[in-house]
C-alpha cells in the first residue's frame, strides 16, 4: 500500500438561488491519503499514466445497505525523481500545468510506501512502462470478483455524484450482436445553467413522466456508438452537451469484456476518455457486491416504463 500526496487549488460546490456550480477558491491546499493502490499504464512520448485508488465506504439509502467503492485519480507522469528522506524513498512527480480555466493540475505530487522495496519496485515499473504504449490499455485492478459478460465500468466525478449519482446500469444484448447500455442517474442537476434547473426538471417530468436521467449508448466489436450524448472535450463545468460520435474503446477494466466509460459533464455526457483528470472519480464495477448500484438487463423502453410516475 502507498501514500499519495499533492497540492491543488481547492474548490467549492456552491448553491445560490437553487443554482449549483463549481467554483475554484484561488487558494491551494495540501492533500494526503494513505492505504492507496497504484497501477501504471504505458503511453507514448516517454510517458506513463499513473492510476491511484483508495477505498470509500458508507451507507447507501438507495440500496439500504453498507457499501465500499474505489475512488480513482489518474495523472500523466513524464518527469519524476526519487528522493530519500531518512530510511524512506519518495517518488516525486513534476506534472505539466495547463492554462485551461476549468482545470487545476496537481502539484508537488509524491508517492511512497513504508516498505522501501515496494517504492523501488513502483519506480522501476514506471521507468519500464514509460513509452511502452499498447493499443489495448487494460486498467488492472486487485478487484477479485470476475465477470465474463460484456459489462462496462463507469467512472464518475465524486463531486458530481453529490446529487447526480448513478443508480442503475442495464446491458441488453440485441439481435445484431450489439449491446444497448443504459445508465440511470438519480437526477440531472445542472451546473452552468443551474437557473433553468427547475424548469428543465418540470419538462422532463411532463414529457417523460420521470425526474431521473437515463443515458443510452451502444457497444459492438470494441466500438462505442454515442447518440446525442458524446461529451467531446467538455468537462463537469458544462451541462448542455449533446454530440454524436462513434469511437473505439480506449481503456478496459481487467479484460476486454469491460470497456471503460467516463461521465464527463453535469448532464452526463459520456466518452471513453477522461475530461476531469484533476478530480477524484467513483469507480463503479457493476458486478461488485459492495457498490450501491443495481445491474440489470432491461431495454431503454423497459426502463422508461419502470420509472414513469
Amino acid at each position: 500500500m502507498f501514500h499519495f500526496s499533492y497540492v491543488q487549488e481547492a474548490y467549492d460546490e456552491v448553491k445560490e438561488s437553487r443554482r449549483y456550480y463549481l467554483s475554484w477558491k484561488n487558494k491551494e491546499k495540501a492533500w494526503s491519503y494513505s492505504d492507496c493502490k497504484v497501477k501504471v499504464i504505458g503511453m507514448d512520448d516517454n510517458k506513463a499514466r499513473i492510476i491511484v485508488r483508495r477505498k470509500k465506504s458508507g451507507y447507501s439509502k438507495f440500496m439500504e445497505s453498507d457499501f465500499e467503492v474505489n475512488l480513482m485519480m489518474g495523472f500523466v507522469a513524464s518527469n519524476m525523481r526519487k528522493h530519500t528522506v531518512g530510511y524512506k524513498d519518495i517518488i516525486i512527480f513534476d506534472l505539466e500545468q495547463t492554462k485551461d480555466k476549468h482545470h487545476r493540475e496537481l502539484k508537488d505530487v509524491k508517492i511512497w510506501s513504508d516498505d522501501v522495496h515496494e517504492t523501488e519496485d513502483l519506480y522501476n515499473t514506471i521507468l519500464q512502462e514509460r513509452g511502452n504504449n499498447t493499443n489495448t490499455k487494460i486498467i488492472e485492478s486487485d478487484h477479485l470478483e470476475r465477470n465474463n459478460s460484456v459489462v462496462p465500468v463507469i467512472y464518475q466525478p465524486k463531486i458530481d455524484a453529490w446529487e447526480n449519482f448513478l443508480r442503475e446500469i442495464h446491458i441488453h444484448k440485441k439481435d445484431d450482436g450489439s449491446f444497448e447500455m443504459s445508465l440511470v442517474f438519480q437526477d440531472e442537476v445542472l451546473r452552468k445553467h443551474g437557473i433553468l434547473d427547475g424548469i428543465y426538471r418540470y419538462i422532463r417530468l411532463l414529457k417523460y413522466k420521470r425526474t431521473m436521467d437515463i443515458e443510452t449508448f451502444s457497444f459492438k466489436d470494441n466500438q462505442f456508438f454515442f447518440g446525442n450524448i458524446y461529451s467531446g472535450k467538455s468537462n463537469l463545468f458544462e451541462d448542455t452537451v449533446h454530440n454524436e460520435m462513434d469511437l473505439p474503446a480506449k481503456y478496459y477494466f481487467q479484460d476486454t469484456n469491460h470497456p471503460v466509460i467516463f461521465v464527463n459533464t453535469s448532464n452526463h455526457a459520456l466518452a471513453p476518455h477522461d475530461n476531469n483528470h484533476d478530480l477524484w472519480k467513483w469507480e463503479y464495477v457493476p458486478w461488485s457486491g459492495t457498490i450501491p448500484i443495481k445491474l440489470g438487463t432491461m431495454t431503454r423502453d423497459e426502463i422508461e416504463k419502470s420509472l414513469e410516475r
